[in-house]
C-alpha cells in the first residue's frame, strides 16, 4: 500500500483480540446475522456473483428484502453450475426479529426488522434511538464486527509508543497480522525486519512484534472505547487510589478521573496524565524533554 497525505493522521494500535470478554447486543437472543444484504430486487433463478458491490463467496448469508414479501428472506449461497452461485435455503424471520449485515458498500453495519407474520416478510431498517447529544459517534462504533482487543502499544507519525500497562479497547474485526502472514503457522520467526509501514506505520525499529500480534488502523479522530483493567484488594484499586496515603501509585490509572473536591492529599499520582503512553527513548510531543 502506498503512502497517502494522510498517513500521519493515523493511529495503529497493536495487541490481541479478547477471547473470554465480548460485546454482545442486548437483543442478540432475537437476532440473525448475515454478510450481505440486497440493494436491489434480485431473479432468484439466475445465478448471482455480487451483492451490494462485494464478491459473493460459497455458503454466504444474503438478506433478500426486495424481491416482494412472498421471496424476502435470508438465503444461502450455494455452487452453482457456470459462474457466480445460486441463492437457495430460504429462511423466514418470525415478527419483531432483526437481521444484522457486517459487510456492503451501502448496507454493511446496518440491521433489518422483520414488520409482519413469518408468511409476508417485510424488513425494515432499524435504527437505533439518538442520545441526548447531536453526533452519537460513539454509538455508531458499535457494528456486527466491533470486538475488544488487549493493546499493548501504538504507532503514530512513524513512532512506536508501548503502553506502560495493557489496555482494554474497542476494535473493529480481527485485524491484521503485525509480522505478516507466517508460510506455516508453527513457524517462529526469529529475526525479521519492520513490516511494510503502510501496516505497522513505522520504518524501522529496534524491537520485534511477537508473532500473533495484530494491528488495528484507526483516524486520530475516530471515536473508541478505553478500558484500563487494575486487580487487587479493593483497599488498593479503589481507596488508596481515591483518598491517597496507601502503597505507592505512581502511574495509577486516575488519568481523566473526576477528583475535584476529593481527598487526594498524599496521593502520588506524578506521571497521571501522560495518555497512558511510556515515551522512554520515543519522540514525546510537546515536551521539553
Amino acid at each position: 500500500m502506498a503512502e497517502s497525505l494522510l498517513s500521519f493522521s493515523e493511529v495503529l494500535l497493536f495487541g490481541r483480540p479478547l477471547s473470554d470478554l465480548q460485546i454482545k447486543a442486548a437483543d442478540a437472543d432475537d437476532e440473525e446475522n448475515v454478510r450481505l444484504a440486497t440493494d436491489a430486487s434480485l431473479d432468484l433463478t439466475k445465478n448471482v456473483s455480487e451483492v451490494d458491490g462485494v464478491d459473493l463467496a460459497l455458503n454466504d448469508k444474503v438478506l433478500v428484502r426486495l424481491n416482494g414479501s412472498k421471496e424476502n428472506g435470508i438465503y444461502q449461497a450455494a455452487a452453482a453450475q457456470g459462474q457466480g452461485f445460486q441463492l437457495g435455503s430460504r429462511q423466514t424471520i418470525e415478527k419483531g426479529k432483526s437481521v444484522s449485515v457486517s459487510e456492503g458498500e451501502e448496507l454493511g453495519g446496518t440491521t433489518w426488522i422483520q414488520r409482519k407474520e413469518p408468511n409476508k416478510q417485510i424488513f425494515k431498517e432499524f435504527k437505533p434511538p439518538r442520545g441526548r447529544g447531536k453526533n452519537n459517534f460513539l454509538k455508531g462504533q458499535f457494528g456486527p464486527d466491533a470486538k475488544l482487543a488487549r493493546i499493548y502499544g501504538f504507532s503514530y507519525e512513524g513512532t512506536y509508543f508501548e503502553l506502560p500497562e495493557p489496555a482494554i479497547f474497542l476494535v473493529h474485526g480481527d485485524g491484521e497480522s503485525a509480522t505478516g502472514k507466517l508460510p506455516d503457522k508453527t513457524e517462529v520467526q526469529v529475526s525479521r525486519a519492520p513490516l511494510n509501514p503502510s501496516v505497522t506505520g513505522v520504518a524501522s525499529a529496534e524491537y520485534q512484534f511477537a508473532n500473533d500480534i495484530m494491528v488495528w488502523d484507526y483516524d486520530k479522530a475516530d471515536y473508541s472505547i478505553r478500558f484500563d483493567v487494575m486487580t487487587g484488594m479493593l483497599e488498593q484499586i479503589l481507596l488508596d487510589v481515591y483518598f491517597g496515603g496507601g502503597p505507592d501509585i505512581s502511574g495509577a490509572k486516575v488519568s481523566g478521573a473526576k477528583v475535584s473536591g476529593a481527598k487526594v492529599s498524599g496521593a502520588k499520582v506524578s506521571g497521571a496524565k501522560v495518555s497512558g503512553a511510556k515515551v522512554s527513548g520515543a519522540k514525546a510531543r510537546g515536551s521539553g524533554d
